[in-house]
């Protein structure tokens, strides 16, 4: 039985990290694992208009905001979720914990 976790994130640096964690607490207990995979990052933009020129033409801005994601794959261990329990999980990081067959 594994235990898929997916984590994403607007912060790489603080999602590396955590991953990075994630890892050596498997690599402590010696569980088989897959992974991290990356994920594509999502890039969602949002056109404005900033303002007329001259002659009255628009002028638009584009703000961006990329959404960074990985997955790891972990056996089923008891050891494995008392350490992963014990982390403390940035703010900015979100986090879904599924259990596949």
């Amino acid at each position: 039985m594994m235990v898929r976790i997916k984590m994403w994130s607007t912060n790489l640096q603080a999602l590396n990290s955590f991953t990075n964690e994630i890892l050596k607490i498997v690599e402590q207990l010696g569980i088989e694992k897959k992974g991290p995979i990356y994920l594509p990052t999502k890039v969602m933009r949002v056109p404005t208009m900033r303002t007329f020129g001259r002659r009255g033409t628009k002028i638009y801005e584009t703000y961006q905001a990329r959404l960074y994601r990985r997955f790891i794959d972990v056996a089923y261990d008891e050891r494995f979720f008392k350490s992963f329990l014990r982390l403390q999980i940035p703010p900015n990081i979100n986090l879904l914990i599924k259990i596949l067959k």
